[in-house]
């Protein structure tokens, strides 16, 4: 399980908001598989909803990186081009037949890394151009 950390806050509460979402729905996702398994519907599923986040997420970061001229806003992009190829490899992984419960797992990881490393060393740069 991964917990919000004050430290991870960006200073436009409507961010931190969606990032601490992100966190529960990392969390629910660990839950599930400790109970319940994976199975490609869900997997699939849980794709499509890092889809939707990533697109109406990332669009409103980026547009604040701009306001405020955060001297990171490119990098902060370019890391969200990145995740959003990672999670087109899963699909395709996915339609490709490969076991669910081991990509599952993988997602998970590469999602708890994403938060606790992208927030940390990029997203909560914002703040100080916040203020």
């Amino acid at each position: 399980m991964i917990k919000w950390k004050e430290a991870y806050s960006t200073g436009i509460a409507k961010l931190d908001e969606q990032h601490k979402s992100l966190f529960q729905y990392c969390n629910d996702l660990e839950e599930g598989l400790k109970n319940e398994g994976v199975s490609k519907s869900s997997l699939e599923r849980d794709l499509s909803f890092l889809e939707r986040y990533a697109k109406g997420h990332f669009g409103q970061e980026e547009t604040c990186m701009y306001k405020y001229a955060c001297p990171i806003a490119a990098t902060n992009k370019s890391a969200h081009q990145e995740f959003i190829g990672s999670y087109e490899t899963f699909r395709k992984r996915i339609s490709e037949g490969e076991d669910s419960d081991g990509l599952f797992k993988e997602l998970h990881r590469f999602l708890e890394n994403w938060l606790t490393n992208h927030i940390a060393q990029i997203d909560t740069k914002l703040k100080p151009c916040v203020k």
